[in-house]
């Protein structure tokens, strides 16, 4: 029994050094044909005591969980990139709308500022907004009619029922239909 290192009093079964794997995982047999590719790895048999699942049901499972996590992985990788820039795409056209509409508003405000810049447009300005009169001139205001009948009433319950109800009351009345008067051409005298 001098074969191998002995570590107990059990004799080692002896070994077929023909099928002993080596530490990459190559077949002594497979060595020896020559078949040292990675492609030769890949299409090898593996032995069934070096298989990482034994049942077939098992095999199906794992290969589930594989394709799942590839499928994850190329969502991750392609799908989710392509929809946040179809939505970027979306928002860009958003904002260049209201680019145009902030555009355009900024045509005539530039030329209201440009109008208020001059002497003249200051001097309006400050009759208009701040009442003011130049040396020699009297301001009148002259108020716009007051509506007696209009009540200045908030919205809302029980507001909006009361409305309505001097609405009504503030109507002129309807005249009242008269009955449609007998043809006198019928009667004889």
């Amino acid at each position: 029994m001098s074969n191998g290192h002995r570590t107990s009093a059990i004799a080692r079964p002896a070994r077929d050094l023909t099928r002993v794997s080596s530490r990459a995982g190559h077949d002594r047999a497979g060595d020896a044909k020559g078949d040292h590719t990675r492609i030769g790895d890949l299409t090898r048999p593996i032995r069934a005591d070096r298989q990482l699942v034994t049942r077939p049901g098992h095999r199906w499972m794992l290969a589930g969980f594989g394709f799942a996590v590839v499928g994850a992985l190329l969502a991750a990788l392609f799908v989710l990139p392509v929809q946040a820039w179809r939505r970027q795409g979306d928002e860009t056209r958003v904002k260049l709308a209201e680019l145009d509409v902030l555009t355009r508003t900024n045509g005539p405000l530039q030329a209201e500022v440009n109008r208020l810049a001059t002497t003249e447009g200051a001097r309006d300005a400050a009759r208009d907004e701040l009442s003011m009169v130049d040396q020699g001139e009297e301001r009148v205001s002259i108020l716009p009619p007051v509506d007696v009948g209009a009540l200045p009433l908030p919205g809302g319950w029980p507001y909006d029922a009361l409305a309505q109800i001097v609405g009504v009351r503030s109507q002129p009345p309807a005249t009242p239909a008269t009955p449609a008067t007998e043809s006198t051409a019928g009667s004889s005298p």
